[in-house]
């Protein structure tokens, strides 16, 4: 009867492992890049995934830019505004100089803006500014004398996968029912 116990033991905490692995506060990054205008490419040229120490400047001269630019990311996991921060943009330099504007959208044509970050302070709480699920990024360039170099986007709070919440469930439904039977016994 111990080692039935034990093992069941053992996958109900397996089952909340991999529910919380795939929780509601997983990040995610940027996985594809949608839009851009005057922008340059420097070392990998990619913003999506993980961060690479190449991507695009957001002007297309360098500083300073004669047109700056902007980049607009597509995550394949919906983001939404959750407990603190949101989004982490990062950047190859560390000058508060080099600022950006943030906006999202759930369609990727009608865009909230949400506030702004720079390559030092490269985090944001969305704050309620916009509601419900969102999975395009637009990052604009707002500085006239440099130009902010995207490395990679990050989503912090993903809305959970399919197979997570009954993963959860089962996990939870199985250490109650290990409670009540450690409890009769």
């Amino acid at each position: 009867m111990i080692q039935f116990i034990r093992s069941h033991s053992i996958l109900a905490v397996i089952c909340w492992a991999l529910a919380m692995q795939h929780s509601v506060f997983a990040g995610s990054f940027a996985n594809s890049l949608v839009d851009s205008q005057f922008v340059t490419s420097f070392g990998s040229g990619l913003v999506t995934g993980a961060p690479d120490n190449g991507g695009l400047f957001l002007g297309d001269t360098f500083d300073p830019p004669a047109h700056p630019g902007f980049i607009t990311v597509f995550f394949s996991i919906p983001l939404f505004d959750g407990p603190g921060i949101d989004l982490r943009v990062y950047d190859v330099s560390s000058s508060p100089t080099e600022t950006a504007t943030i906006s999202v959208s759930a369609n990727g044509v009608t865009f909230t803006p949400v506030g702004g970050i720079d390559a030092i302070n490269n985090t944001l709480d969305i704050g309620n500014q916009f509601v419900g699920p969102f999975q395009f990024v637009k990052i604009q360039n707002s500085s006239s004398q440099v130009s902010i170099d995207i490395d990679a986007v990050e989503g912090l709070n993903a809305v959970p996968e399919p197979g997570t919440v009954p993963l959860l469930i089962t996990g939870l439904a199985m250490l109650g029912w290990l409670r009540r039977k450690k409890a009769a016994a």
